[in-house]
This record gives structure tokens, sequence and C-alpha cells, in this order.
């Protein structure tokens, strides 16, 4: 039963998201990550209904994974929880999360975090941060990307506190994707998360594979729980 009320408060109307969706079509092309998949119709649909969907692409160069979903957030206000890295752990799987240069919210930053692995060696990362001021402009604040992409690069930590996370973990391989917003109205926002990694080290493809699929999904669910429940530090605009 819970599980019915909870479907229930993410889903809108199918082919009035799938109307949106056409709508802000030509807008696609300013996207900075050209390489994300593109969705099909059912996936929009099955997200419209409430469901998280999830699906992996075969690739030679680490998995590609990605995510969409309807949630039940203002564009404004969970864009303001995306971008508010440093604020993130307990609600991501992330443990650690520092800005080591650029401004909190801001595009061009760069946070170091921290992943716990069970089993596993820790990994760990410096994630570059880009938004996409154009596509955000053009479409009057409907539309949004958050785009990403991984260093690991040790000389960029100079916290003690940082210095200490990276010797504990394995730098991660490499990580990139980014978020895709549409306004759906003023209480849903249509999302779809890509993320394309290679975790290092000597970890299987399968089990690669689904620690990828696994984390598109907590990650939309959490930064959703994030925009619901934390007073972001990022203006919601």
């Amino acid at each position: 039963m819970l599980a019915c009320w909870i479907a229930a408060a993410f889903a809108v109307d199918a082919d009035a998201l799938e109307a949106r969706l056409a709508e802000i079509q030509p807008l696609r092309e300013l996207r900075i990550q050209r390489s994300a998949p593109a969705v099909s119709s059912s996936d929009v649909r099955k997200a419209a209904g409430g469901t998280v969907v999830t699906g992996l692409i075969s690739s030679n160069t680490g998995s590609k994974a990605y995510g969409v979903a309807v949630v039940d957030v203002g564009i404004g206000r969970f864009w303001a929880a995306l971008n508010d890295e440093t604020r993130h752990p307990g609600y991501t799987a992330t443990a650690y999360s520092e800005l080591i240069s650029g401004r909190v919210c801001q595009s061009g930053r760069r946070v170091l975090q921290y992943l716990p692995v069970p089993m596993l060696s820790d990994r760990w990362w410096i994630g570059i941060i880009t938004t996409n001021s154009k596509l955000m402009s053009q479409s009057g604040g409907s539309v949004r990307e958050a785009s990403f992409a991984s260093s690991t690069d040790p000389t960029e930590v100079t916290s003690e506190a940082g210095q200490k996370m990276i010797a504990n973990g394995t730098p991660l391989g490499f990580s990139k994707g980014g978020w895709f917003m549409v306004a759906v109205d003023d209480r849903h926002t249509y999302v779809e998360y890509y993320l394309h990694t290679d975790p290092g080290g000597r970890i299987p493809g399968g089990m690669a594979s689904m620690f990828a699929t696994k984390g598109v999904r907590q990650n939309i669910e959490a930064m959703t729980r994030y925009a619901k429940e934390a007073k972001s530090s990022c203006a919601i605009q």
C-alpha cells in the first residue's frame, strides 16, 4: 500500500509529459553532454507513472548507466539541491565532500568526493562541475543541465582532511556524465541522469555495471530527498 502511495505522489500524465518533452526537443542541441543516451518513449511513460527507470549501455570503456524519473519537486528546488555537493554526505553514498576550488554552487567548481565501497577499496575523485548557462537562459530556466567530469590529481588536494581521505582510498578510473532537467509544472520535474564510469582497480565488469545502475537510482532518490528535507546553501532560482 505504501509503495502505491509513493508512486502516485510522483505520477504525472504520460501524454502531457511526452508533449512537454517534444516541445523542448530543439533545446537538446545545446547540451554539453552530447553522448548522453536517447531516452525511449517507453521509459518516459514509465517515469510518468512514478517509476525510476534505469538502464545500462554496453561499452568497452567502462559502464554507461542512465536513469529517468519524474520527481515531485519544482525544478528550482531540485537544481539548488543538486548543486550543493558539500552537504550531500548523509543523503548520497559519498562519505566526504570538500570544495577544493571555485565557489559552492557555481559552475567550474572542483569538489573532492570519497565513496566507501563495501568489501573493496574505497574510491575518491575530484568532480569538475559545469552548469549549462546558455540552456538555462534560452529556456527561461525551465530546462537545465549540470555536467560533470573527474580528475584524480592528488596535488589538487591541499587540506589535511582531504589528504587523509585520499590516502585511505583508491583513485577512481574516471567518471563523466550529467543531469538534464525539464520543468513539467511548478511541482514536478522530469530528470534524466547519465553516468559513464570506470571504477578503477580490479573490479569485475558485471559488478561495476551493477554498481553504476544502482548508483544512478540511488542518486536520483537521494537528490529528491535532499531537495525536500534540507535547506540548500544554493539559491533557489
